[in-house]
This record gives structure tokens, sequence and C-alpha cells, in this order.
């Protein structure tokens, strides 16, 4: 094992644990008595949850140095915890409103692309009838032309599209930055650039592969550390807005969102940042 995967290995492990600290304050608002409607509390924590699985993910790779792959998953969590702030601002009837769009309106109109793209694999299926029955489950997702005629009419193109427009990463970002206490989330648009093009696997995302490995040594592995502490801070980052959010929604002080153990750990990472700069100053013409 290289020196610098056992550095990030006891990095993501130490990681880990303040994480799980994170998530056991955030857990105790999940059925928090308030005033937020036991409905609106059970699906607000869905999204915490399922971002904490997702950040654990995040730091077993980091401990493996697939530092690349991880990006996307890191775009994922980043997207979540934003919804998850963005559903819980707002009057009491924001809230309610976009609450039921996320959880029950966007899900059923999503159900017509679904039906759409899974009619199509089904139909192209040769007609052995052993493949068809393999595949029945597909069949399954297949809706009737009266409900989908039914969504229609109860959701109509202009209204869908006005909607997942409404509920894009961007458009959530605006929205949220419009508040001065949020202003900086303008600045959430690169690392989720970066993640979309390693999803989708465009020219832009080769090149970072192919910069990173074409580097030497002590540039790539400089560059492999604080691409590592980087990854880490975005998930504790991450777990912090979570806590902030409900904060803010109990109407509690924010004060002390950092815990102290990502305070410390967080200023030990700083020397494989400075490491890295000073190195790239090295290489770089300006």
């Amino acid at each position: 094992m290289d020196e610098n995967q056992k550095i990030l290995m006891g990095l993501a492990a130490r990681s880990s644990h303040i994480l799980h600290q994170y998530f056991e304050i955030i857990s105790t608002y999940f059925n928090k008595e308030s005033d937020v409607p036991v409905f609106e509390r059970h699906v607000l924590k869905q999204i915490p949850i399922s971002c904490h699985v997702t950040s654990e993910s995040i730091l077993v790779l980091v401990a493996n140095s697939r530092l690349w792959d991880n990006e996307m998953l890191i775009r994922s969590v980043l997207e979540g915890t934003l919804k998850f702030i963005y559903l819980t601002t707002g009057t009491d009837e924001e809230r309610k409103t976009k609450i039921d769009e996320f959880w029950n309106v966007l899900p059923v109109i999503g159900q017509i692309k679904s039906s759409r793209r899974a009619e199509e694999v089904y139909n192209n299926l040769s007609e052995n009838a052993s493949q068809k029955n393999d595949m029945k489950f597909i069949k399954g997702v297949i809706l009737s032309e009266d409900k989908i005629n039914e969504i229609q009419t109860k959701y109509p193109r202009k209204y869908r599209k006005e909607l997942e427009h409404k509920w894009s990463y961007s458009e959530i970002v605006k929205e949220l930055s419009k508040d001065d206490k949020h202003k900086y989330f303008n600045g959430m648009f690169h690392g989720y650039g970066v993640g979309s093009h390693l999803i989708h696997h465009d020219a832009d995302a080769i090149n970072f592969l192919m910069d990173h490995n074409a580097r030497v040594p002590e540039r790539r592995i400089a560059k492999e550390l604080a691409h590592g502490c980087r990854q880490i801070s975005d998930v504790m980052t991450y777990s912090m807005l979570r806590l902030y959010a409900y904060k803010l929604l109990h109407n509690e002080s924010v004060a002390n969102v950092w815990l102290d153990s990502y305070i410390e750990l967080s200023e030990e990472m700083k020397q494989y940042h400075e490491s890295f700069q000073e190195i790239e100053e090295k290489y770089l013409e300006y």
C-alpha cells in the first residue's frame, strides 16, 4: 500500500467517526416535537438518511484512493443536501407545497417517462417466451394509456415542465441564493459541474484523468492527498449544512454547527493543501 493511501485511509477512518457524530445529532430532529406536521417530518428525514449512507460510501472510496469516481457520489450528496435545505425553508404553507411537489407530484409525473422507457425496452425484446418472462418486471412499470392520460390531464404539459424546471439543481441554487444567509450557495456550481462531466463521461472528464495520470509523481501524490482531503471536507460540510437546516427549521441557534472533532481534523488536513499549493507553484507558469 502506498504511503499516500495509508494517509487517506487514516483520515477517512477518523472522518467516518465524525460523520456518525453528525448523524447522531441530526437524527434527534427526525421525530422531534414541533409545529412541523408528522408527514412533513417523515418526508424531510428521508434525505439526511440517504445522504448519510452515500457519504459513508464516499469515505470508503477516499480510503481506497478512488477519488474521481467519488466526485459522482459527492455531486449526489450535494444535490440532496441543497434540496433538503430548500424543503426546510419558507413559510409553513410554502414548505407544505414544496414537500408535496417533491414527495407526491414529481414521482407521479416521472412515471410517464419511466413507462415510455420501459415500453421501449420491452417492445424490443425478442419474441422468445423465456426472455419475455425473465423481463416481465419491466412490463410492470408500463402504464396503460388510460393512466397516462389521467396523469397528463391532472398535470398538463406546461405545468409539468415548469415544475421540473423549478426543481432543477440550478433553479434551487438560484432560489436559495436570494436569501443573504445562503448567498454563498452560488459557489456550488463548480463541484457539481465536475461530477456531471464524470457522470456523462464526456471529453472534459477524460481530460481530468489524463491530466492527473500525466503528472510527475511529486505532483500526482500531492494532488491526490489534497483531493482526498477536499472530499472529506465536502462530506463534513454537507453534513453540517443538513444540521444547520434543521436548526433553522426549529428556530435554534446555528452558532455551533461545526463539531470540534472536525475542526481539529480540518486543521491537520491543511498541511496537505499547503503542500499541494507549494508543489504546484514550482510547475505552473503564470
